[in-house]
């Protein structure tokens, strides 16, 4: 049994659990690292302050006028936003996220910036995400795919809801196969995206079995703990859990965002 498959109610329960309960400014640290000044500038408040992924996946998209993207887990709606400005009013963004309160947070940010006439949030999960074949031009998503006990599923469902010669560019946490086995099982690891990390080498495989093709692994940021610490995500426990169990000469680098692009040929 793959990883994909083990414990996928409980870990929905503790992904979900663990976003529903966070504060408001939870993220804005965060993205003071990941965005630059003139993205963050004019940003509501509000798509600041939750954000939190881990990478700056609309830098590297590559997007146009008339693009339609779907985000997969807009949560407070920063990569959406920045989306729907990249694509203006003749292109369309989709955010999907599985809570329904970060959906409402997205479309109050949306209506803040100016870009609620293209930028839409709909409930939904992204391993069955509700959107038709064939229907959008990228893909896009920051930190969430990690969050999936079915990330083969999940990256399924983006080629499927991808035009033939669609893209794709996600950035997401990946670390090394030694991580040990307190922190694997760890919901707050879970939530932050760690203990559900791939490697490089199984990420870029799932996105080739996926059905895409030319999969590029790109920009890389290293995580120290000291870094992961910041997010609400990962409580003191499971930190002090990770400095314990971690050799120290790792903990400089407990994992690493990689953006991953990758193109559906049809």
């Amino acid at each position: 049994m793959t990883k994909d498959l083990m414990f996928q109610d409980e870990i929905r329960t503790v992904v979900r659990s663990t976003y529903g309960r966070l504060p408001s400014g939870a993220g804005r640290s965060m993205a003071a690292r990941l965005y630059s000044e003139d993205q963050l500038g004019d940003l509501p408040d509000e798509a600041v302050d939750w954000s939190l992924g881990v990478g700056n996946p609309v830098a590297h998209a590559a997007l146009g006028p008339g693009d339609h993207v779907v985000d997969l887990g807009c949560g407070g709606g920063i990569d959406s936003i920045l989306a729907a400005r990249a694509v203006g009013p003749t292109g369309r963004v989709t955010g999907v996220d599985t809570l329904a309160e970060m959906c409402e947070r997205t479309r109050k940010a949306a209506e803040a910036a100016g870009v609620a006439e293209w930028c839409e949030a709909a409930h939904g999960e992204m391993e069955d995400l509700p959107l038709p074949d064939d229907s959008v031009d990228v893909v896009i998503s920051n930190g969430v795919v990690n969050l999936s006990p079915r990330k083969s599923r999940a990256l399924a469902e983006a080629a499927r809801v991808l035009r033939p010669g669609g893209r794709l560019c996600i950035s997401d946490f990946v670390v090394s196969d030694n991580l040990p086995p307190e922190v694997l099982t760890s919901g707050a690891a879970w939530a932050g995206c760690i203990a559900g990390a791939l490697s490089e080498e199984v990420l870029a495989k799932k996105l080739a079995n996926s059905g895409f093709t030319n999969v590029e692994l790109g920009e890389r940021i290293p995580f120290s703990i000291d870094d992961v610490a910041v997010y609400p995500l990962f409580d003191d426990e499971v930190i002090r859990l990770m400095k314990r169990v971690v050799p120290e000469s790792e903990q400089r680098q407990i994992a690493t965002c990689v953006i991953a692009k990758a193109e559906h040929p049809g």
